[in-house]
């Protein structure tokens, strides 16, 4: 009995430890070319709220929706100029990500230290030269003539308007805040 114990948990702390080693795996292959402060355990924690995974030939990162590349990339930025960075991910493809074939996640660290997604969708940035408590408005541009203008509230981006990218680009239903 308490051999056949012995070997549960063994086998379950090899299990853990496999995990562990694949997390560490896909995290680096997450990250590989950037140059970063950050940890260890928060590039984990990057990868793990993103939800993505290793391919099974261990070569690309792919997430569950369609099981495809999703070809990330990454961005190391101080969007406020305080010395603790933020990390934009570039990520999708057609299936996730629709006409735009990409996605923006924004990581920005709270005040208990911990990384909290911002924005999320279709579309790519672009950083605004209007600033709300320190950090720059960011137009999120993608197919199509109106696109998003995110705010930073304090805790995170918001939506605060739609630009035109041409004369008539927001005219249809559910555009109400227009830019000036």
């Amino acid at each position: 009995m308490h051999r056949t114990v012995s070997l549960g948990v063994a086998f379950i702390c090899l299990l853990t430890l496999s995990g562990t080693c694949i997390a560490a795996r896909a995290t680096r292959c997450f990250f590989k070319g950037t140059t970063s402060k950050l940890s260890q355990k928060e590039k984990q924690q990057i990868f793990k709220k993103l939800g993505f995974q290793l391919s099974k030939d261990k070569k690309f990162i792919v997430e569950d929706t369609c099981g495809a590349d999703v070809s990330p990339s990454i961005e190391i930025v101080d969007l406020n100029g305080d010395g603790v960075e933020e990390v934009f991910v570039n990520w999708g493809n057609t299936c996730t990500s629709g006409m735009a074939g990409q996605s923006i996640t924004l990581f920005v660290k709270d005040r208990s230290g911990q990384f909290i997604e911002n924005l999320g969708f279709p579309g790519s940035y672009e950083k605004l030269a209007t600033r709300n408590k320190g950090f720059p408005d960011l137009l999120i541009g993608g197919p199509g003539f109106c696109h998003g203008v995110w705010q930073w509230s304090g805790a995170k981006y918001e939506y605060k308007c739609s630009r035109e990218e041409e004369p008539g680009g927001c005219a249809r239903k559910g555009v109400e805040k227009i830019c000036k």
